[in-house]
Parts: structure tokens; C-alpha cells; sequence
């Protein structure tokens, strides 16, 4: 039994959950490696722990809106942040960080960026290298190598030799750039920070299992307890189940293992029988929406008999060398779940709290129902994306507060056909409905199981599954780890070990993460598989709402708020088993089917009253909140400049930061003071899908914008036309740098951020060395300076 000397503080900072689950792993991992772990959210700072009295201390923590931290971590980074702390308040404090981020968005990993500087700065020492997770490339792909390194870096701390052989990378103390960390083709960055002395260097391997959810450590080729299991890749051997039998304890074999003594045992025995629900599904349905199983017939199925040579693989199949691998597969999670029907009781399903009354990410109000006055289609029939202008009325103007460029989240549900064709998979179509509970199994072996917070106590299946979980989330690993034991056809079984296998990663990054496969297709594709429905629940994530950015102004129709935005439309292929749409966006989709029109922009945005004449008409309500953390403001004071860069529907906060403007600017004593005012739009075809196009003419005619630059990327045009914003900022890029550098001018950005924010960025770049005569790191230290001042913001998403 591990001594107190070998404890440490373990701490989280999460917003949606990833943070708070790779801190579970840990936690559930700790002792199997003699260490003892106290875990905490950061949230309960000077309650449950004070960090200035701690010896060791490991911190998970993710980052939102742009670079802020959690909301869990605010109180936390607020007293570090405290200018009275003197140098050597966390002296005695020795740490190791994990920060997850985006690297999609600017401020990567800012808030453990920051925690990270503060904490030296303090006086603690780090122990071990801090890493970052990277959920642009997969949050595992850095984030298991670097939980893989803590366990040696403890042992060295609490000068314990290490009792077992570590299967390792090296990585250098005094890094402080970004290495790669690779396995097969896949690469993600593992950044490190300098500082630490020789004496701490850690070994950290590469290419590791799932680290979120299975509740064990990553490390491979250990001893016993470990938790890694080797499977051998030779799958057309014809070993029997006994040799499970022989190499697992009982209760592993009935699926709840402690963990399992590495070993190579054969791809065809793992797919042991197992005690699940293995109810028959009704009929096969082909068509083109929906591609289910009976449970017995394999889709795609390859005859082993037949002189087939596959070069290709999919989700369903691989190739050489990974089908021919022996493999490292996770721990099989330990079930902590029962689900029990009660069918005599009753539950008043429509007055339960949305997802339990669970605290909600970003929320900065209470829930509340708002009334869908009309919904317009605002592109042409034959334009690539549809777009929907939504207004909302509110009953109380004083329920949400914003201000222009705030955003609210809709909370969502998800498709009932979906809902439907995973509960005939499951088997649960004729008890769907039937009052049930979710309790914990009285011997489980989880470590500090509970019953997750968004679901209810009672409720029914279709309730949990249409608003508490995300179904159609990619499964993590540990997820695919569960199916292995629940599916029967050997060769369906060996896939899926190689999805959640280390060898497996390009693959389960390719076939499950990046094309965003659902548990739904999952099933479909390995029609053996039969899990238990409770055994689904411990790994389906919360479903989480939907944030949006308001067009409207509070100044010009206080109950009303209006948000844009595409219909998400995704294809049936790469796994995906049916097409869907967005979970959110399709959902306001199928609701609004009656009340959608042609869009009809008004002369003026002022005209309140004849808008409420047009929409004001009980229609469909929808619940939203306020959202916290939200920084992208338009100044108050009219004179300041503002650059205002959104393409497509990163248009939408500006139309509200114009409206709002116009309203402003009607009251000054002296319209000659107004700043100017500019807006970089683009989109694909100025006749299908130039968005709130009257209305811009609109503020171009009085003033409101003084200068409107566009841009259409799919138009016949001259080659030298502007087809992008980024190309309309290079042509004037000499009257920008005039307002940055004279008149004080302030930048938005709002849209994607994968490519459109990195390209505004790169154009700012280009425009600042050619008409400043700069070099290349004085113009990002410009731009890093105006972000540091909030003079240059993003709202932008992935």
C-alpha cells in the first residue's frame, strides 16, 4: 500500500468535461502506481485545498473563449494573478501542467500557459515537463504520452526507483519549442517548457493508448496491474477461448478487470463471449438514410476463403503492417452503471429539469424559453450552404442581457429518428419509454464512481437519449476498449482492438475522430457488437448547447435576438452510415420548416415596429442562455475606428455592432466625430448568398459603414479581383496601417478559424512589413501587442 509521503495533489480546470475526465484517468490510475491521489476542481480553491501548502501538485487545464480560463479556474487564476504575492509564496510547491487547447485558435493552451508562468514566478518548481494537448490533431495523441511520462516523474520525486521497464521517448529538459511526437503517420506537438533541471528530465513514450476515460495509465509492455493488454496480429489463428481463460482473472473475463498481466495471447480469442444484451434487431434497413443491423450478418464481410488482397484500408478493415501487429490495447474500464425499469411509475417528463439542472458551460443566466418568430432563408435555392436568420422574442428584456457581439447558446436535442434507430439497435425500442433509473452497481470497482450530473435520477431511455447525451460524439478509446467485449465475430472483435490500440492511432484518427463516426455508425458497421445500454451511458458525453452570435442591437429592439447561421449538411461516406445534419442547426431546421420564408431585409434595422408586425406570432420556442466570458464589444466611444472582418456568417456580430452604431451615432451632438468604420465581407456567389446584402447598403448610404469591402470567391471575374477578405485587407493595407497606427483603430475578426483567421492574421502580417518597412518578427510583435491591448479580437470557431 502506497505511504502518505507518496501523495499528491491532483487538480482540474475544465469547461465541457475533457479536462475534468483525463484527471479521472489519472486519479483511478494513481494507486495501481503506489502513488496516493486527492482530486479536486480548481473551483474549490481555499475550500478543499490550499495550494500554498502543498508539496506535489499536478494540474489539468483547458482553455475557452479567446485564451480565457474556465470557468471552474477563474477564482483560482485570479488569486495566482495577485500583484501582493511575493516571489517565494509557492516555494515549497513542486508541479507538473497539462494544458488542452486548439491550436486552431491564437491564444493555444493560453490559460496553462499562464498558469504555468505564474507558477514559477511564485517560487514552484516544475518536477516535470508541462505539455499540451492539442485538440486541432486529437487532444490523446499528446496528452497519453504525456500522462505515460508522470508516473517515472513521481517516482523520481518521491525518490522511488522505478519497479517495472518503461517503454519511453526522451525528452529534453531544456526544450522549450514543440516536438513532435509521432506514431505510425500521425503526428501531434507535445510542447515543453524550459527550466527544469538536468537531474528531472523524463522519459515519456510515443503514440500511447486512450488517456480519457479507461482509468488507467498508457505505459506498455509492464508488469502486472498495468493495465495494457497484447494482443498478438496474427488473425487468422485458430487458438481457442481457453487461453483467455488461462491469462484473465474471472471477473475480467465477465468485463470488469482490475487490470492485466501483459502478455501475447491471439487476435481470434479475444472477442470472448460475454453476458450482454444481445437483442435482435428487427430488420436491416439499406436505404439511403439509415444502414442498421441485425446483429448476426456482417456488412462488407470479407470471405476468408475467398483470394482477396485488400490494399486499402477503412473503419472497417485494415491493412498490413497494422492487421498483422501484435497490439497494446487499453484496460477494459471498469461498469459502474445499472439500469433498472420500473413500469408502474410515472414521470412528469415535460417539467424535468433540462439535463438534471446541471450547472451549464458559460452560463451567465438561467435557462429560458423563448418564443421563434420567424425564420428566413437568406441564400437562393441553388446556393451551397442554406442560411437561416432566426429572431427570437423574449418575454423580459432584462432575462438575457448583451450587448452587441455577446453570444447565447441554445440548448439542443438530438434528431428523434436518430434516437429511434440507436434504441431498435440497442434493443430498447419497446422500453423506451418506460419510467427507468440509472444506479450504481453496489460492487463496482471504479474508483470514485458516480452517477453522471446531467442525467436525471428517473426519466425513460428516450428522454436521456434525445436531450442528456451526445450521441453522435466519436467514441474515445476507452469507449471502443467496452466494445471489444461486447461484440462476438473474431474479426470484428481484432478491429476494433486495433482502433483503440496504440499501433491503431493513424487509423482511429482517421476512421473515428476526424470523420466524426457516431456510436449509431459504429454499430452498424460491426453488426456483432451488442453492448447493454448502460454500459453505452458510462461513455456517451453530455450533450452540450450551442453557442451563436447575436446580430441584433438591445438599443433598437431589446425582446428581440437574432442570430444567422448554415444548416450543417454531412454526407454519408467514410463511415458515416447515414447522412445527418447539424445537431443544433438541423434540429432549428426541421422545427421551423412551416415558418420559414424567403429573407426580406427591411430599409431600416430601426423599423422595430414593423418587424413585430410581420413576426411577432407565437411560434416555436427553443431554450437559450446568456453566455459569460465575452469580450468582443464594439467601443462605446463612436469616434474610435473599427476594422471589422467577418466572410459568410462571421458577418453576423457586425450587423448587430452596425445596428447598434446607427442607434448611437442618431443621438451624437456631433455626427462629424464619428470614427471610421469599415466591414470586410466575402462569400461564394454575390447573387446566392451575399448575406444581409440590403442592409449593408443600407448603413453604406447613411454612414454607418464608410467603407465596405467585398469579395466573391466563386464568381466569374477578373484573375486580379479580390476573392477573399484577406486579399481586399492586402489592396488596403496602406489606409489600415494608418488607422492602427494614427487613429487608434480596433480589429474584429469573427468566423473560422481553421484557415479564414489565419489568413486575416498572415494579410495584417504582410500589410504591416510592406507599409511599415518591418520585418517579419516585428510585425507579429505588433499584432501579439494590439491582441494584448484589445485592440485586435476573435470570435471565431473550428
Amino acid at each position: 500500500m502506497p505511504t502518505r509521503k507518496n501523495r499528491f495533489l491532483l487538480l482540474y480546470g475544465s469547461q465541457t468535461g475533457q479536462a475534468e475526465a483525463i484527471t479521472e484517468e489519472i486519479a483511478e490510475a494513481a494507486e495501481s502506481h503506489g502513488f496516493i491521489c486527492e482530486r479536486h476542481s480548481l473551483a474549490h480553491t481555499e475550500k478543499k485545498f490550499v495550494l500554498e501548502n502543498e508539496s506535489c501538485v499536478v494540474i489539468v487545464t483547458s482553455t475557452t473563449g479567446d485564451g480565457e480560463p474556465p470557468d471552474s479556474a477563474l477564482k483560482f487564476v485570479r488569486r495566482l494573478k495577485k500583484k501582493s504575492l511575493p516571489d517565494t509564496h509557492l516555494q515549497n510547491v513542486n508541479y507538473a501542467l497539462l494544458g488542452l487547447g486548439d491550436s486552431n485558435y491564437t491564444n493555444f493552451c493560453n490559460c496553462g500557459k499562464t498558469l504555468d508562468r505564474r507558477l514559477e514566478e511564485l517560487g514552484a518548481k516544475r518536477f516535470y515537463n508541462s505539455g499540451w494537448g492539442d485538440d486541432a490533431v486529437g487532444l490523446e495523441v499528446a496528452v497519453e504520452p504525456w500522462i505515460e511520462g508522470l508516473w517515472p516523474a513521481l517516482r523520481e520525486f518521491f525518490s522511488e526507483k522505478p519497479s517495472r521497464t518503461e517503454n519511453t521517448c526522451q525528452i529534453s529538459s531544456s526544450t522549450s519549442h514543440c516536438d513532435d511526437i509521432s506514431d505510425q503517420t500521425t503526428s501531434a506537438k507535445l510542447s515543453l517548457n524550459s527550466g527544469v533541471k538536468e537531474s528531472n528530465t523524463r522519459s515519456v513514450s510515443n503514440g500511447t493508448t486512450n488517456g480519457k476515460e479507461n482509468g488507467c495509465d498508457s505505459n506498455v509492455n509492464r508488469a502486472e496491474h498495468d493495465g495494457i493488454l497484447q494482443v498478438n496480429g496474427n488473425t487468422n489463428s485458430n487458438a481457442d477461448d481457453s487461453l483467455i481463460s488461462d491469462i484473465l482473472p474471472s471477473h475480467q473475463q465477465n468485463g470488469s478487470s482490475n487490470g492485466v498481466t501483459s502478455t501475447n495471447i491471439d487476435s481470434t480469442s479475444a472477442a470472448k463471449d460475454q453476458n450482454v444484451n444481445a437483442a435482435k434487431v428487427e430488420s436491416l434497413q439499406t436505404d439511403d438514410t439509415w444502414a442498421t443491423s441485425n446483429g448476426t450478418d456482417s456488412v462488407n464481410k470479407i470471405d476468408k476463403d475467398a483470394e482477396v488482397t485488400i490494399t486499402t484500408s477503412d473503419l472497417r478493415t485494415s491493412v498490413p503492417p497494422l492487421c498483422d501487429a501484435s497490439l497494446s490495447v487499453p484496460v477494459l474500464p471498469q461498469p459502474f452503471l445499472k439500469l433498472s425499469f420500473s413500469p408502474d411509475d410515472r414521470v412528469d417528463l415535460p417539467n424535468l429539469p433540462y439535463q438534471n439542472g446541471s450547472n451549464l458551460p458559460s452560463a451567465a443566466t438561467p435557462i429560458t424559453m423563448v418564443t421563434v418568430s420567424s425564420a428566413q432563408v437568406m441564400t437562393s435555392s441553388d446556393s451551397v450552404k442554406k442560411t437561416l436568420c432566426l429572431r427570437m422574442k423574449m418575454e423580459d428584456e432584462n432575462v438575457v442581457k448583451y450587448q452587441p457581439g455577446d453570444s447565447i447558446s441554445i440548448c439542443c436535442q438530438n434528431d428523434d429518428q436518430e434516437v429511434d434507430q440507436l434504441l431498435l439497435r440497442l434493443g430498447q425500442s419497446n422500453q423506451a419509454d418506460i419510467p427507468c433509473e440509472l444506479s450504481l452497481i453496489s460492487d463496482t470497482k471504479k474508483k470514485n464512481a458516480a452517477l453522471p450530473p446531467h442525467l436525471p435520477p428517473k426519466a425513460t431511455l428516450r428522454h436521456m437519449f434525445t436531450q442528456c447525451v451526445d450521441i453522435r460524439e466519436p467514441p474515445k478509446k476507452a469507449f471502443l476498449r467496452a466494445l471489444v467485449d461486447c461484440t462476438t465475430d473474431p474479426d470484428e472483435s481484432r478491429r476494433l482492438q486495433e482502433l483503440c490500440s496504440k499501433q491503431g492511432a493513424t487509423d482511429y484518427n482517421k476512421y473515428i475522430r476526424e470523420a466524426g463516426v457516431s456510436i449509431l455508425d459504429l454499430l452498424s458497421a460491426f453488426p456483432s457488437c451488442c453492448p447493454s445500454v448502460d454500459r453505452i451511458m458510462e461513455f456517451l458525453p453530455r450533450l452540450q448547447p450551442r453557442p451563436y452570435s447575436v446580430c441584433s442591437s438591445p438599443l433598437t429592439e431589446p425582446t428581440i435576438l437574432e442570430v444567422v447561421f448554415n444548416v450543417v449538411e454531412i454526407t454519408k461516406e467514410s463511415g458515416r452510415s447515414f447522412h445527418r445534419q447539424g445537431v443544433c442547426t438541423g434540429m432549428i431546421d426541421r422545427m421551423t420548416q412551416g415558418l420559414q420564408t424567403e429573407y426580406k431585409s427591411l430599409l431600416s434595422p430601426l423599423d422595430s415596429v414593423e418587424r413585430l408586425k410581420i413576426d411577432d406570432v407565437p411560434r416555436t420556442q427553443l431554450s437559450i442562455f446568456g453566455r459569460t466570458n465575452q469580450s468582443f464589444h464594439p467601443p462605446d466611444d463612436l469616434s474610435v475606428p473599427i476594422i471589422m472582418i467577418g466572410p459568410g456568417t462571421g458577418v453576423a456580430p457586425f450587423i448587430g455592432f452596425c445596428r447598434h452604431r446607427e442607434a448611437m451615432r442618431s443621438k451624437m451632438a456631433d455626427a462629424s466625430k464619428y470614427g471610421a468604420t469599415w466591414l470586410f465581407f466575402g462569400c461564394r456567389h454575390q447573387s446566392r448568398d451575399f448575406l444581409y446584402k440590403s442592409e449593408m447598403e443600407h448603413f453604406v448610404r447613411t454612414g454607418v459603414i464608410t467603407e465596405l469591402k467585398l469579395s466573391f470567391s466563386r464568381d466569374e471575374q477578373p484573375s486580379d479581383s479580390p476573392r477573399y477578405v484577406q486579399d481586399n485587407i492586402v489592396r488596403s493595407g496602406r489606409e489600415l496601417v494608418d488607422l492602427l497606427d494614427n487613429r487608434g483603430a480596433m480589429v474584429y475578426v469573427c468566423g473560422d478559424a481553421k484557415n479564414m483567421a489565419k489568413d486575416v492574421n498572415q494579410a495584417f502580417m504582410t500589410v504591416l512589413q510592406e507599409h511599415k518597412g518591418i520585418g517579419e518578427e516585428e510585425a507579429r510583435s505588433y499584432l501579439m501587442q494590439l491582441r494584448l491591448k484589445r485592440r485586435y479580437s476573435e470570435d471565431v470557431w473550428t
